[in-house]
């Protein structure tokens, strides 16, 4: 069966299914298309559904049982993946996918998430060929999840009656948070990107020309980005924090069993230290806090040598990541609200325009739900360890958009390692690990019957 399912995934991998470029759709129509017609091999009723966003990837939407007295389970992952080519610096081709002697498969989707629709798949298979599966299965798989999951929500909501009563969702779509533990995710943080744009002269200047004459779209904006957070990353805005939850002592207990090591973690990242010293305050900084990022300025010049120019117009492009019980619509008006009295202080002739250009809502799953205890059981009896319980400081807005509209629980089942690689070059999945999942589902589906 190994040799079988590593197969199956090099076959997934070898079609290049970039969402992001439209030139490859058919690639991502033939992925879907070989997902359906294996779906339909273990017995499964499978729509593919076109995405009401037009010129997005379709949605898959299967059913695998129909047991009243069961359980149903809807299994999520996305079958897109990232741009690659072997010119980024991949040591093999992305798209051809490579085994190699440390025991690792190598190949764009490997982990993410190519690897668990195929762990999933020889689960059920595996089931079926020894009997009834013991839960209903539904498949929901999206073509978008790499290009922010367009047309996702509209075309679920319109396909709603397909799946019935739902129960749960397994959000097949993470990795663990370290390299050696198993790891269960129960929260993502939400975000809200805004721009800021200033406009000054109708065009481009010369420095030597206009400097000292005229205030420059680009001095306002840098100090309307010191307005924003502080050096020890506190967000300014004015009643930014006002609904942020209060930390449980059961959530702070979460923070006992997670694998991460402080040191290693800041080799990683080529930094000699952190904003903290404490690795628990580090590990809810980057998912259980709101922080603020400037990503950068679109407008300036930012090329090599020395260009003497002033910009016209300028853009900030600035992100925050939300936490429970933050809105992304409130904190947005607060943003816009508070650049503009920023900006009205410094008395400009420059024109100013604020706004969100994109919100997504944050996630935070019940740890006590079956869906966990099922997890936590399963992977205690395959790995023999306990897993670790752990948060992402990322986002995935579709899965409170899941929990809401199938009026279930979720919960996010990693599967590849931290280490993987997911959107960089040279990603890789462990057959150990693809294995594991498989296993793991197999028993976790059985324990959720239970």
């Amino acid at each position: 069966m190994t040799e079988e399912m590593i197969d199956f995934l090099a076959k997934l991998v070898a079609i290049p299914s970039i969402s992001a470029d439209r030139e490859m759709a058919g690639e991502s129509l033939k992925t879907a298309n070989f997902i359906k017609d294996n779906l339909e091999k273990l017995g499964a009723e499978v729509k593919l559904v076109d995405n009401l966003m037009k010129d997005k990837n379709p949605l898959i939407l299967a059913r695998l049982g129909n047991d009243p007295a069961k359980k149903t389970i809807i299994c999520y992952s996305h079958y897109d993946v990232q741009p690659a080519s072997k010119d980024d610096g991949w040591d093999t081709e992305p798209f051809e996918m490579t085994v190699k002697d440390d025991g690792y498969m190598y190949g764009r989707g490997t982990n993410d998430d190519k690897g668990p629709i195929t762990a999933l798949y020889f689960a059920l298979k595996e089931l079926l060929e020894v009997g009834e599966l013991p839960v209903n299965i539904g498949f929901l798989y999206e073509g978008e999840e790499e290009s922010s999951s367009g047309g996702f929500e509209e075309t679920v909501e319109a396909n709603l009656d397909f799946y019935g009563d739902v129960d749960g969702i397994i959000v097949l779509d993470t990795s663990w948070f370290g390299t050696e533990t198993p790891s269960m995710d129960y929260g993502f943080r939400g975000i809200v990107y805004v721009t800021i744009k200033i406009t000054g002269p109708n065009a481009d200047q010369h420095s030597g020309l206009v400097g000292g004459t005229i205030r420059e779209p680009m001095t306002d904006l840098s100090y309307l980005f010191t307005k924003l957070i502080d050096l020890e990353g506190k967000i300014l805005i004015d009643g930014f924090y006002d609904n942020v939850k209060e930390m449980s002592d059961a959530e702070a207990a979460l923070y006992e069993n997670v694998e991460f090591d402080m040191d290693a973690h800041k080799k990683f990242l080529g930094v000699d230290r952190m904003i903290s010293d404490d690795p628990k305050k580090v590990l809810m900084n980057g998912w259980r806090n709101p922080c603020l990022s400037i990503h950068g300025v679109q407008g300036a010049f930012y090329g090599p040598g020395a260009k003497t120019v002033v910009p016209g117009t300028v853009i900030g492009k600035v992100s925050v990541r939300i936490v429970p019980d933050q809105q992304p619509a409130e904190i947005a008006d607060k943003f816009v609200k508070y650049i503009q009295s920023e900006f009205d202080k410094l008395n400009s002739p420059n024109k100013l325009i604020v706004e969100s250009i994109g919100e997504g809502d944050w996630w935070y799953g019940d740890v006590d739900n079956f869906l966990f205890k099922a997890g936590d059981r399963a992977i205690l009896e395959y790995w023999k360890i306990k897993p670790s319980y752990a948060r992402s400081g990322g986002s995935i807005p579709i899965i409170p958009f899941m929990e809401k509209i199938f009026k279930a629980p979720a919960i996010g089942l990693g599967v590849g390692q931290s280490t993987d690689g997911a959107h960089s070059q040279n990603e890789r999945l462990r057959i150990k690990n693809l294995l594991g999942a498989k296993e793991v589902l197999k028993l976790m589906l059985q324990e959720i019957a239970r």
